[in-house]
């Protein structure tokens, strides 16, 4: 991985930018909404004050009716159908498994009521049956203008309703209604007489299985007293109050215990300025931010009874408030409900609801900002790093090629650049810089050390012979002469390095004032061939020539000196019964001259250093006549093709029978 990219890689770390800001916007909306939320409760709680003082048409604190409000009569026939739903949500008696349910409608100052009894065991009677006997039946109590009145409803079978005082005469007002046996029951519908209010209604049912066992349901106090439950509908006074107290744009709704509305006034005004966020900005923020919210039941403008948990918790006398999308999604909704409390008991509970849009906005402006800065952000700081680490990887990458560069093919160093800058990389620069500087003075030291070393020995080395000689023609004991042969043996391997070391002293020098000329390289080979035969018996030399001439502009006899240090190379490990091949082959626009050799292999780790000075893989048995050998022959041969625009090389000979040496020649300039 490059350098670039792992610093573009540390540069997504400014990401945790956009998370914090994001982060703080979520904190943001949520002070927000928590401030929208302490609005609307002081407003919900001054509303409820506001009521309070003006309790006229609350209901009771205690268990009571609620009347419905029906649009139009229904028809007195048994069935609910016609109740326009009133009978949704009855009022239930029982215990946990309710059986007794009756609902309660009033329609042009008419009074109805819808009852619903579940009994397995119908033991049916008629209502003027003496009220000693025991039998299915339903008892009123009315408090109505006349005081309270007690009646007795009882039917043998389905028909019109049989209704009887308690004591089993007539009443003294007329009720309609209708007995409908069902399966598993029977239901009664009834109408009161117009114009015959009623301030509070009791209701008890009984009923009577085969085995004569009795149950009881309704409005029964605990000692078998029929209680009267006051009667309570939707207080239409209380309109104008609400919306004189409303604020606007705001939705009210006063309800009972039992969550029935008793009151409504003003509406949720329409917000308009949401409708300009994009459809996917404000779904994101809804499912980023509101999350929490869940859309509104679809609640009809006009529902009678409202089933909310805020509203339940406003009952039991906790103010609460809830967030909600109302049913289509278009806008945020908040309601708040408190208590409605009246001398120190909850009568009823206010809730009031408007459109909370507001926070949305806010938070689109605030995102859209966090976003634009954000993106700036993260652009500057991608581009500076991007910047910062192209200019970086480029000075490293040129650090490297001056590194690589430092040596040149005959282990020259070549000027390292060098630079100003401060930082690590500048340091390094320059401590590569002293380094090969180091390294080339010390390169000028070994390539002058040859001809140093031939120039200071031969003079100790001609006094050395001088004096041997004179010991020679002196007259010493026999004994002494093996010494003398050794010393004298010793001088001439000695002379031997002097001359080898004078010998690419003179050949380097030879080569910086070579001058070119035209020559025919194959006729060079050819006449060179002749006497290397002689020098390489008993080995066989094979020679490999192009039919016509191959002309090259050179310097013949820098050639000529190559070929002499690899014959003299493969001389040295031929076997006496091995071959030698010198072939010439013509390449692009120069030549190949290749010298191949029976013998022991390179090996791998050598191959790159063999035509380095100084360098030799001969051991004693390569060591021919005593003859020492110091590693400049093939390093003169890549001086040679240097020289010549081309190179030298060496590979092993397929199956491991020999190598072979390849001198390319390009010509010179």
């Amino acid at each position: 991985m490059s350098l670039r990219t792992k610093l573009l890689l540390v540069a997504l770390s400014i990401l945790a930018l956009p998370w914090a800001g994001w982060q703080f916007v979520r904190q943001m909306e949520t002070l927000l909404r928590q401030g929208q939320e302490q609005a609307l409760l002081a407003s919900a709680e001054a509303l409820a004050r506001g009521i309070a003082v003006r309790p006229a048409g609350l209901p009771a604190s205690g268990p009571g009716w609620f009347v419905h409000r029906l649009e139009y009569a229904p028809r007195l026939d048994g069935e609910a159908g016609d109740w326009q739903g009133a009978t949704e949500a009855p009022a239930a008696f029982g215990g946990a498994r309710p059986w007794l349910r009756a609902t309660l409608a009033q329609t042009n100052d008419r009074l109805h009521v819808f009852v619903s009894v579940d009994d397995a065991s119908p033991q049916r009677g008629e209502a003027h049956w003496p009220a000693d006997l025991e039998f299915d039946r339903l008892r009123l109590r009315l408090a109505g203008p006349a005081g309270d009145l007690r009646l007795r409803l009882a039917n043998s079978g389905s028909g019109a309703l049989r209704v009887a005082g308690e004591d089993g005469l007539p009443p003294p007002i007329r009720v309609e209604g209708y007995w409908r046996e069902r399966e598993g029951g029977y239901d009664v519908e009834l109408a009161l007489p117009q114009a015959f209010a009623v301030r509070a209604l009791g209701l008890e049912a009984r009923d009577l299985d085969a085995s004569g066992m009795r149950r009881v349901a309704g409005t029964v106090a605990a000692n078998g007293t029929l209680q009267a439950p006051p009667t309570h509908g939707y207080v239409g006074a209380l309109e104008p109050v609400l919306a004189a107290l409303a604020p606007a744009g705001m939705r009210v709704r006063v309800t009972d215990r039992e969550a029935w509305v008793l009151a409504r006034a003003g509406a949720v005004r329409a917000d308009a300025s949401e409708d300009d966020l994009l459809p996917w900005r404000r779904g994101l923020y809804r499912a980023l931010l509101f999350r929490d919210v869940e859309a509104a039941a679809d609640e009809p403008l006009g529902a009678r009874r409202l089933v909310r948990a805020e509203l339940a918790s406003a009952i039991a006398g906790e103010p609460a408030v809830a967030w909600r999308r109302d049913p289509t999604g278009a806008r945020l909704l908040l309601s708040a409900a408190v208590p409605l409390r009246v001398d120190g008991e909850v009568r009823a509970a206010v809730l009031l609801e408007r459109s909370n849009s507001e926070v949305l906005l806010l938070t689109d402006q605030a995102f859209s900002g966090l976003l634009g800065v954000s993106a700036v952000a993260f652009l500057a700081s991608g581009g500076v790093i991007l910047l910062f680490a192209t200019r970086l990887g480029q000075r490293i990458r040129r650090l490297r090629d001056a590194a690589e560069h430092a040596l040149d093919r005959e282990g020259r160093v070549t000027p390292f650049p060098r630079t100003s800058a401060r930082d690590e990389i500048g340091d390094l620069s320059r401590s590569f810089a002293r380094l090969l500087d180091q390294v080339s003075a010390y390169t000028d030291y070994l390539r002058s050390l040859s001809g140093k070393l031939s120039h200071e020995l031969n003079t100790p080395l001609a006094i050395v012979r001088t004096s041997l000689d004179n010991l020679d023609a002196a007259a010493l004991p026999a004994e002494t002469r093996p010494y003398l042969a050794r010393a004298r043996d010793g001088v001439e391997r000695m002379g031997t390095l002097v001359r080898t070391m004078s010998e690419v002293t003179r050949i380097e020098h030879a080569i910086e004032a070579a001058e070119a000329e035209d020559f025919d390289l194959r006729a060079l080979l050819a006449d060179c061939a002749e006497a290397y035969r002689g020098l390489l018996a008993p080995r066989e030399l094979q020679l490999e020539l192009p039919a016509g001439p191959m002309p090259l502009r050179g310097a013949p006899e820098l050639v000529v000196q190559a070929l002499d240090k690899l014959v003299d190379n493969a001389r040295g490990f031929t076997p006496a019964e091995g071959w030698v091949r010198l072939s010439l082959a013509p390449e692009g626009e120069g030549a190949a001259i290749t010298l191949a050799n029976q013998g022991p292999v390179l090996p791998e780790a050598m191959r790159g250093r063999l035509f380095d000075s100084l360098v030799s893989l001969r051991g004693k048995s390569q060591r021919a006549e005593g003859a020492a050998h110091l590693g400049f022959g093939l390093y003169v041969v890549r001086l040679v093709a240097d020289l010549h625009r081309g190179h030298a090389e060496a590979r092993n000979l397929p199956g491991g029978e020999g190598v072979a040496f390849t001198l390319h020649l390009r010509g010179m300039p």
